[in-house]
């Protein structure tokens, strides 16, 4: 399994823009950074290095340019980023959080109906309680 948790938040822009292509050259990975941000060619270079280095790219290098090809999923991604975050957070406050992400992200209506039917879902069989996890059970006593 690769560590997304260490895919720094310029590696996801980098990423990001592999996944939209479906595959790129570092030019074009360049051209579409170098509008959006300061960066200079070279970092972002370094950063396609990095990221192969990580096994999150790979590079078909039997043609020049050189083409990269993501190495994970941006879904897959996502989720073990998510829930990376989730796992260091009480118990009690990962409904706050998914609140927090609400409020503060645009969605489209089509997924805020997803949304809802799975807490829909979730409501059915939800405790009336989620009990902090925090501190060892035999410190709780």
């Amino acid at each position: 399994m690769k560590e997304v948790e260490s895919m720094s938040r310029a590696e996801w822009q980098v990423m990001r823009i592999i996944w939209t292509l479906g595959q790129a050259t570092s030019k074009q990975v360049i051209d579409f950074l170098e509008k959006k941000t300061d960066w200079k060619a070279a970092t972002i270079k370094t950063l396609i290095g990095r990221l192969q280095k990580k096994n999150f790219l790979q590079a078909e290098e039997t043609k020049r340019p050189y083409v990269y090809r993501p190495l994970i999923s941006e879904d897959e991604a996502i989720h073990d980023s998510v829930n990376d975050l989730f796992d260091n957070l009480c118990c009690m406050r990962k409904g706050y959080a998914i609140k927090d992400l609400i409020d503060n992200s645009e969605i489209s209506k089509s997924d805020i109906s997803a949304i809802i039917e799975t807490l829909n879902q979730k409501k059915a069989t939800a405790p009336e309680v989620v009990e902090c996890d925090c501190l060892e059970s035999d410190l709780n006593e």
